[in-house]
């Protein structure tokens, strides 16, 4: 299994991918982060933005991979577990627990940890979405196949490389909840090197076993689509009408909004880059409640993620972030929201039992267990 020697080393990384591709125990597992496919093809000739979910797909299965999924799938499911832990701190009227912050951003959890550790416990406590998808692969693969957890190897292409840091986190039975991390360009310097072109890549879809996710997971990638995913889950779940959700799609750095829903009204506010951060984090310190802050570190979201193909134009960024919305508006006409989503069902009622169970807390949640 792989170590931290891989973090930083792409021919030590793709010997190893070889390696667990070739062995026919393995059932190798892929995932794809939102805003991946909406770069990946720059590495190829295509323009910033367009969505290539399909090709991107038929790239990983002519590279092996047994199954692909979506990281939005696992997007959906911590959405749906956040907004029950907000929904529940609202009920029982527990001011102390906010604000919370939540961030699939790997960058922040690691700036506030070494700058703000009093900030730390607020960060919310469920995982990452490509942390979530990597464990209910294994778990529910495992089930499915009767397959040792062992021979289920979990795999992730992110736009950021702090995200192969998240390899070193353990579940509690010390199992990792992702394998490998490659990023996008990784992904591309790995298929040429096979002699694959994704414009020569047929469409692809996602593992019949764990398809899709819903509109809310896919706009994670993009600055605002976290806070805006929070507020569509919890309507949906308090049944209430939504308001504008479509206010946190701007690409201003910082973006607040006071967000009636039923009988609460949330303060929320989505904030991108350190320098933004510190405005809010002051304001918090002089009085100022938020009850959901997004924190993001790269411009735009992951989509300027330091894993994505350089160099890093405005124009680019902004064709990313605008292609990222319109495939999460595509999603919608499937599920808008993470309880539309079919698999979300299934995953659930096979495997999780409830949001804030005791196997999603086990499954799902950052642990404390960490090997060295």
């Amino acid at each position: 299994m792989p170590d931290d020697i891989y973090l930083n080393n792409p021919e030590r990384l793709f010997e190893a991918l070889e390696k667990e591709l070739s062995n026919p125990d393995n059932m190798v597992v892929v995932q794809i982060a939102p805003a991946v496919r909406v770069a990946l093809g720059e590495e190829f000739g295509y323009f910033p933005g367009e969505d290539l979910t399909g090709r991107t797909v038929g790239l990983l299965q002519q590279l092996g991979f047994d199954h692909v999924i979506d990281t939005p799938l696992g997007a959906d499911v911590n959405i749906y577990e956040e907004a029950y832990e907000i929904l529940h701190a609202l009920e029982r009227e527990d001011d102390d627990y906010f604000p919370v912050f939540n961030s699939c951003c790997i960058g922040w959890r690691l700036y506030c940890s070494r700058t703000h550790e009093d900030v730390c416990k607020h960060i919310s406590p469920i995982a990452s979405p490509h942390m979530i998808s990597g464990s209910i692969a294994k778990h529910y693969l495992e089930n499915k196949f009767h397959k040792p957890k062992e021979e289920i190897i979990s795999v992730s292409i992110m736009p950021c490389t702090l995200k192969k840091y998240e390899t070193m986190e353990r579940l509690p039975d010390g199992a990792k909840y992702v394998d490998y991390v490659l990023t996008t360009q990784e992904l591309a310097d790995f298929a040429k090197r096979k002699g694959l072109d994704l414009k020569a890549a047929p469409e692809g879809n996602f593992s019949e076993l764990l398809p899709g996710s819903s509109k809310d997971g896919v706009v994670f990638g993009v600055t605002g689509g976290l806070a805006e995913a929070l507020l569509t889950t919890l309507a949906h779940i308090l049944d209430v009408e939504k308001e504008d959700e479509h206010y946190f799609r701007s690409n201003d750095s910082i973006k607040k909004r006071k967000v009636r829903l039923g009988k609460y009204t949330l303060d929320v506010v989505s904030v991108h880059g350190f320098a933004n951060l510190e405005k809010v984090l002051k304001e918090i310190e002089l009085g100022e409640k938020y009850h959901f802050v997004e924190v993001m570190n790269c411009p735009y979201g992951c989509v300027g993620g330091p894993g994505q193909p350089l160099p890093p134009t405005e124009e680019k960024l902004r064709a990313r972030a605008a292609g990222l919305r319109r495939a999460a508006d595509t999603k919608g006409a499937f599920a808008t929201v993470p309880q539309e989503n079919p698999t979300v069902q299934k995953i659930y009622q096979e495997l999780l039992d409830f949001p804030g169970s005791e196997t999603a807390r086990r499954l799902l949640y950052f642990q404390k267990v960490k090997l060295k």
